[in-house]
């Protein structure tokens, strides 16, 4: 049994130059990395790769296709870590749009009058540049962006989807189950990020152009033909890498 395999998805509408760039620095840092086109959602991607893999190999591994590691050996130590100590370990994430609306529910059951309260409040907030909403024991897990899974913990926590749910957005399902189960998630935190935009519990922030435990690179949002800002972040970190381990960019 070989230890493991990688994966990275992208659908047809993916800036080429993306892809070839994710492809060449993994080629540089002689990291296995194979690149999936499809047009499937990313979730049933996820799903049907770990299980066709469940029995194949130790370990899957996912990346984004606009996500990156930084380092020679990476990958290879996520996955001696995760499977010598039976746990999932990916990039922390949280789905704010789901948290808010399980907030926007509830107040569903206030009175008239403080809801109309209430609206004026998170009105004047977003006008003044404050975050009106205080989420309550949010769902940060392992998202997909940089996801390592040990086939036998996936087997061990019952092979859970990991398409998007009613309470959790693509991935969050196994981090759900493996809480379930007993099994341990780790979650790499940002250590940087170049324009904070989601929430991250209530204090932190993670966004575009986003780097994790100081060894993973994540533009987010790449596949937004007009985030110019995202794919230039990209574009530059792996150039860096690139420039850094011995080569430069190649031309399409």
């Amino acid at each position: 049994m070989i230890e493991w395999k990688s994966y990275s998805f992208y659908m047809p509408n993916a800036i080429p130059e993306i892809v070839r760039l994710q492809r060449q620095v993994f080629e540089v840092l002689h990291e296995p990395l194979e690149q999936v086109r499809d047009v499937c959602s990313h979730g049933e991607f996820l799903t049907r790769t770990l299980r066709a893999n469940s029995d194949q190999v130790k370990a899957v591994v996912f990346f984004d296709l606009d996500c990156i590691p930084l380092k020679p050996g990476v990958v290879a130590r996520a996955v001696g870590l995760a499977v010598a100590h039976g746990m999932v370990i990916g990039c922390a994430q949280q789905a704010n749009h789901l948290e808010i609306g399980k907030i926007l529910a509830r107040r569903k059951s206030w009175p008239v009058v403080l809801r109309k309260l209430d609206s004026t409040r998170i009105r004047l907030c977003q006008h003044l540049g404050i975050d009106p909403f205080t989420i309550r024991n949010p769902l940060i897990y392992a998202g997909p962006c940089f996801l390592v899974v040990p086939t036998r913990i996936y087997h061990q926590v019952g092979r859970p989807t990991l398409e998007v749910t009613a309470r959790a957005d693509v991935a969050g399902e196994l981090t759900i189950a493996c809480q379930e189960h007993g099994v341990k998630v780790k979650c790499l935190q940002p250590t940087y990020c170049h324009t904070p935009k989601y929430k991250l519990g209530n204090v932190r922030r993670f966004g575009l152009g986003t780097v994790y435990g100081h060894c993973i690179f994540h533009a987010f949002e790449t596949t937004y033909l007009t985030n110019e800002r995202s794919a230039s972040l990209f574009k530059q970190y792996c150039g860096k890498v690139m420039s850094k381990y011995g080569a430069q960019p190649r031309q399409a």
